[in-house]
């Protein structure tokens, strides 16, 4: 008994596989087909659509070099008018500025001169002269190739011994 049924589950299975594989066959030529119809529908409205383009092209393209052309006749005369007038106000802040450069290049040598006792006595070396930072009395400027530390000791205070002329700032 169990073989006619057996029979009947087979057979109905091969007829399921053979429709699916039918259908999908079926499917699959149905899409190949759908493909090349819009691929063949596409090529004239891409053409279309390009022949458009280059008809609104040519038909725009005199009209904006008119336009350009115009636009270009009217600034012209205004891009002189504003030239000419950049040029007086860059004239005129030349003469009142130059004289003000003038005084302040000449502070410039003071501005040196009054500085320099910061600049020399803030930062002695310390790689050299470590007992020296911080102390008011350090020069650290070189003459002749000779560094001049301080007016109490001008090669430096003993290495070994903090400095006994050492004074803060504060």
């Amino acid at each position: 008994m169990d073989d006619w049924s057996k029979q009947i589950l087979n057979a109905f299975g091969d007829a399921v596989q053979e429709f699916a594989q039918q259908l999908s066959l079926d499917t699959e030529r149905w899409l190949e087909d759908l493909t090349d119809q819009l691929a063949q529908a596409s090529d004239p409205l891409v053409q279309a659509a390009d022949q458009w383009i280059d008809q609104v092209q040519e038909a725009l393209e005199p009209e904006i070099e008119r336009l350009v052309d115009d636009l270009n006749q009217v600034i012209q005369p205004l891009e002189i008018t504003i030239s000419h007038q950049v040029d007086e106000v860059a004239e005129q802040l030349d003469t009142l500025i130059e004289p003000l450069v003038a005084r302040l290049m000449a502070l410039d040598p003071w501005l040196d001169s009054v500085s320099a006792p910061i600049t020399s006595v803030v930062e002695p070396i310390l790689q050299d002269y470590p007992t020296c930072v911080g102390c008011r009395n350090f020069y650290g400027q070189t003459h002749g190739g000779n560094t001049l530390v301080c007016a109490m000791h001008p090669f430096g205070p003993n290495k070994d011994q903090a400095c006994p002329d050492w004074e803060g700032f504060y």
